[in-house]
């Protein structure tokens, strides 16, 4: 676990045209770390801010052995990526370290920028949540490309209706 932070504090502290500092075998930590208010940071970790947050991967139904293959190698092939052999892989891509902890049937994940941009205060696209958008689209588009998806996909299928907060013209309901 000491080995991994290590490993994830270099490369988070790394300048950006330096090569990555992926030599070691890291060890799977029992969890991710988590945002702590980083901005352009997402992660899996369910305390963290709605801002920050991200349902994790469900990968059935395959088997987690089976989905670790397919991870490492997509992110081998695309990024710098180390993984420990069995259910943590470490990846730095484009201007992202991706970090992966596969469980029995979900993936856990991190992704944060290496080097921090400016949040705008405001969405005006679809399917937005203010901040760290990059990153959530790397996060999906990655499990897109392996077959996962959000274990909370379906919620709100139905049901829910994407509305912009400015420039807003539907008209509001009245009691009566």
């Amino acid at each position: 676990m000491l080995a991994a932070a290590a490993l994830s504090l270099a490369l988070a502290l790394a300048p950006p045209g330096a090569p990555p500092a992926l030599n070691a075998l890291p060890t799977a930590p029992p969890s991710l770390k988590p945002c702590k208010g980083e901005s352009d940071c997402i992660s899996s970790n369910g305390l963290e801010a709605p801002n920050h947050f991200q349902a994790p991967l469900a990968f059935s139904p395959k088997t987690r052995d089976r989905a670790f293959a397919d991870a490492a190698r997509l992110l081998r092939d695309e990024c710098t990526a180390v993984d420990d052999g069995a259910r943590y892989v470490q990846a730095r891509c484009e201007g992202d370290v991706v970090e992966l902890l596969l469980r029995e049937d979900v993936a856990t994940f991190r992704v944060a920028a290496l080097q921090k941009g400016i949040t705008p205060p405001w969405c005006v696209e679809k399917g937005c949540i203010n901040g760290s958008m990059n990153q959530r689209k790397r996060i999906l588009k990655l499990g897109e490309r392996l077959g996962w998806s959000p274990v909370d996909s379906t919620n709100l299928q139905d049901e829910g209706r994407w509305t912009p907060i400015f420039f807003n013209t539907d008209a509001v309901p009245r009691d009566e």
